[in-house]
């Protein structure tokens, strides 16, 4: 499996830096985590067809991590040919209102290859490439608007997501301590990651990539690097990292 970092900024563009979205390569197949804009441009920058795209999962519907969504299914509908995927979001709302808003810019929202659901807690989505469950987390707190960690399975290999968590970390997940990862990606910016040091030399992964970052994180990181026992990397746009 292939981790394309396609945005790794916070909830703002930085020069350089995009809003959230990471592509999963596997078995052929893709599957964004998040889709903050640019995606579509940045995929294609990237020679990486939408035509390969299976799944959408969503952590929640803050506008850095959803703002491609509509030109996404644009290209889905007018330029691809053979794309056929399902966009899963944390709530059924966040469906009613991104339809609403797709008619109102593009006039229709019909589309035979493309089919919206909800995430849940537990597995959500299972096919030959991956197994997908999802965790609920208390950075959006009530109804209708939830917000997820995700859990991607493959065989043997295991990538965790932990989503945006709240600033006291009480949310962070606590498989990330409980069980081994090949890869943890975490976001770098509703916490300060030096009051934290402790919880993260806790983890245990082959990797960590922290992405979705902040500056008031990045200025410190060159003192919380060498205390964790992992492999550490700070993804950039564009950077590609294959599990073990």
């Amino acid at each position: 499996m292939k981790l394309v970092f396609l945005g790794t900024s916070h909830g703002f563009v930085e020069v350089g830096c995009f809003c959230t979205a990471t592509l999963l390569e596997t078995g052929g197949a893709y599957y964004l985590i998040d889709c903050g804009a640019p995606v579509e441009a940045l995929m294609k920058n990237k020679g990486k067809s939408l035509d390969h795209v299976r799944g959408i999962f969503i952590t929640h519907m803050h506008e850095d991590h959803v703002a491609s969504l509509s030109s996404v299914l644009k290209d889905f509908g007018r330029r691809t040919s053979t794309a056929c995927a399902t966009f899963f979001f944390p709530e059924k709302a966040g469906i009613e209102a991104f339809l609403a808003w797709v008619r109102a810019i593009h006039g229709r929202t019909k589309n035979d290859r493309i089919q919206f659901d909800v995430s849940a807690p537990g597995v959500f989505f299972e096919n030959e490439d991956i197994r997908v469950s999802g965790i609920l987390t208390d950075h959006i707190k009530g109804y209708p608007t939830y917000a997820y960690r995700f859990e991607l399975k493959k065989e043997n290999k295991k990538i965790l997501f932990t989503g945006d968590v709240c600033g006291d970390m009480h949310d962070f997940p606590k498989e990330a301590q409980n069980e081994e990862w090949d890869v943890v990606v975490s976001e770098l910016t509703h916490f300060h990651i030096e009051e934290h040091i402790e919880l993260f030399k806790s983890i245990q992964t082959k990797q960590m990539i922290f992405t979705h970052k902040h500056r008031q994180n990045l200025e410190v990181m060159d003192r919380v690097i060498p205390q964790l026992p992992y492999p550490v990397h700070i993804a950039c746009d564009g950077d590609e990292f294959e599990t073990e």
